[in-house]
């Protein structure tokens, strides 16, 4: 795709978090374990695997065409996640088809977030030579927000389009917790960027793109390595559009039930919830703490909190929470209240201030710091709105429609 000029799509700066990486290696596929998927099979009678396009530590994901649709059809491509043996065994009891289920099926089909879910289209379970899999079909995606930033200068997403992201995430988020589900693990690997021409998949990806060649005879399976969809999702015209660019919350894996917690170790370990880390009772309101701190990390790749101290950067929880301390105040004994008491013992003083770590005397969050060459206005807003979407006593924080009325988005004129 040639470069584009003024507000559009440049070539990216950077790869995919994936190329050249090792991936999931041979180590997966035992009993028990990932299934041994080729180009060329397929699943349920229907779906064809065309490529590798992902995978993590409990799935592979591939490209299929459905045999069923017909040339030219929007929605003859799909991804496929094939699930390890054992996700859905007694050790590891996750919710993910059936909230998946419910999101699609169970919640307002007319409500504004629904179309910014990364929706199931199917689902089945596959037998293998390493136990039955459940096997998931998407609605097919260009790429995630890892790898977005690098279509642009200084592989940072433009201020507007990280506007137009987070009303749709917050849109999406309210959705999911009208239907009672909690996603628990808002992060750039799980936002991802829609399709906007799925024609070049066939005129592009699958003619430039050298898919490995595999073996049916060998021994033990050989895993191969992802070809990223993220050159072929969208066309020139659209490469000056990016203020037309949608996106959907997908990675469903760890989420929760509002009224049955999957786990209550949750979230990234830098985008904790301060009711997370101090072990105190959490609700839905965690997720809006989880977005406002991927929301800084998006936009200038600054991270709020990161809990590493010297002199080997290894991590503290009481430095974590000084951090916290340090933009939003200090934790209310409401709060505190509620948490593990030797936590509470152990890390906070009468003031719910960190004892062991004092005044941290970093600049505010609309500082140059945080927010490196972003107009004042635009950063005393973006400061606004993170403070009110991260109020850390979670019976603070704002809802919906109040959020998406703060300056910062203007969403509800």
């Amino acid at each position: 795709m040639p470069p584009s000029t003024g507000q559009g799509l440049a070539p990216p700066t950077g790869g995919s978090k994936s190329e050249g990486g090792i991936e999931e290696g041979r180590g997966s596929y035992k009993p028990g374990g990932l299934h041994p998927v080729y180009i060329g099979d397929i699943y349920a009678e229907k779906y064809e695997v065309l490529s590798k396009i992902g995978y993590g530590v409990y799935s592979t994901v591939w490209l299929v065409k459905d045999l069923t649709k017909p040339e030219g059809d929007d929605h003859r491509f799909r991804a496929l996640k094939v699930l390890s043996a054992d996700c859905y065994g007694e050790d590891y009891p996750i919710f993910e088809r059936e909230i998946l289920k419910y999101l699609r099926d169970d919640g307002d089909k007319e409500d504004l977030g629904y179309a910014y879910i990364c929706h199931l289209v199917d689902d089945f379970e596959h037998q293998g030579p390493n136990g039955t899999h459940v096997c998931l079909v998407f609605e097919l995606m260009g790429e995630n927000l890892r790898s977005f930033p690098c279509w642009f200068k200084g592989d940072q997403i433009p201020y507007l389009i990280i506007r137009r992201f987070a009303i749709q995430l917050l849109l999406a988020l309210d959705y999911a917790h009208r239907c009672g589900i909690i996603h628990t693990d808002i992060k750039a690997d799980n936002i991802f960027v829609k399709f906007r021409d799925t024609s070049r998949i066939e005129s592009g990806y699958l003619v430039k793109s050298q898919i490995p060649k595999q073996d049916r005879a060998e021994e033990a399976y050989t895993p191969i390595q992802s070809i990223p969809l993220r050159l072929f999702y969208f066309n020139d015209e659209d490469s000056t559009k990016i203020d037309q660019f949608d996106i959907a919350l997908g990675d469903w894996g760890v989420a929760s039930w509002a009224t049955k917690h999957l786990t209550e170790n949750i979230q990234p370990i830098a985008l904790r919830a301060p009711e997370v880390l101090i072990k105190a009772p959490w609700d839905a309101t965690v997720d809006w703490w989880n977005l406002g701190a991927i929301l800084l990390e998006l936009y200038p790749a600054v991270r709020m909190f990161d809990g590493r101290v010297p002199p080997d950067g290894h991590y503290e929880l009481g430095m974590h929470i000084a951090e916290i301390v340090d933009l939003f105040g200090p934790f209310p004994k409401e709060l505190l209240e509620k948490g593990d008491q030797n936590i509470v013992r152990d890390i906070f003083d009468d003031e719910g201030k960190p004892k062991d770590f004092g005044p941290l005397d970093r600049p505010p969050l609309e500082s140059e710091l945080f927010m490196p060459e972003m107009k004042d206005k635009y950063r005393e807003e973006f400061a606004s709105f993170l403070r009110a979407i991260m109020k850390i006593n979670p019976a603070d924080r704002l809802s919906t429609d109040d959020l998406l009325r703060h300056p910062w988005l203007d969403a509800m004129k």
